[in-house]
């Protein structure tokens, strides 16, 4: 059953990622572990076909069972022999979207499960591996989702940043003007000699005046 349904998911018919059918076999080898060896087997066959589509649905579908079904897919991987078959994929010259998907899924793997020093460090070897080969990719715009798309969300930044970048009508807010030491210097000095005249001349009779200057002074 396992192996029909990956079949299915990975098929060269197929114009995008069957989602629905990829969930589905998640949710198969998380509720049956003993499903987890028929379904990399079946992943590392469709690895080998020629279709760069079938290719791509396989390594995607890894993906999802390697990010939600636990330490079982990731020992199956090792003990299947996949891990090599990956790597010899991404030295090819294949098609680039496969290579760059599988490299980036080791990569995130190694480092989620603790690199060389973690409880799988054949995933690090792996990766180590082509890093050490110098595989190179150029840079792209988009790499397809591990998951299910999401539902689209708005870039936006928190409204007291909001805030700070524009005004309430969206104008752009003119940046705040440095003001240099000296003319702070020169300006608390000026006050200084202000309050020295006025405490000169108070009259202790109207301490009330003394306080009204110096609030208009400091505020």
């Amino acid at each position: 059953m396992a192996s029909e349904m990956v079949n299915m998911a990975t098929s060269e018919k197929l114009k995008e990622m069957d989602w629905a059918k990829s969930i589905e076999i998640c949710e198969l080898v998380a509720r049956d572990h003993g499903q987890a060896k028929g379904v990399i087997k079946s992943i590392k066959k469709k690895l080998g076909n020629k279709n760069p589509n079938t290719q791509l649905y396989a390594v995607m579908l890894l993906e999802m069972l390697m990010n939600n079904c636990g330490e079982h897919i990731h020992k199956q991987v090792i003990d299947n022999g996949l891990l090599p078959t990956l790597v010899k994929i991404v030295k090819k010259k294949t098609d680039l979207p496969v290579r760059e998907r599988i490299f980036l899924l080791l990569d995130a793997t190694q480092t989620a499960l603790g690199g060389a020093s973690g409880k799988f460090p054949q995933y690090y070897a792996a990766y180590y591996d082509l890093v050490s080969a110098r595989v190179q990719f150029p840079q792209r715009s988009h790499v397809p989702p591990p998951g299910p798309p999401p539902k689209s969300q708005a870039k936006s930044l928190p409204a007291k940043d909001s805030h700070l970048q524009n005004g309430g009508n969206g104008e752009k807010q003119p940046a705040a003007q440095i003001v240099p030491d000296s003319s702070i210097i020169q300006k608390a000095t000026s006050v200084l000699e202000v309050l020295r005249d006025v405490l000169s001349a108070m009259d202790p009779k109207h301490p009330e005046v003394v306080r009204l200057i110096l609030i208009f002074l400091f505020f």
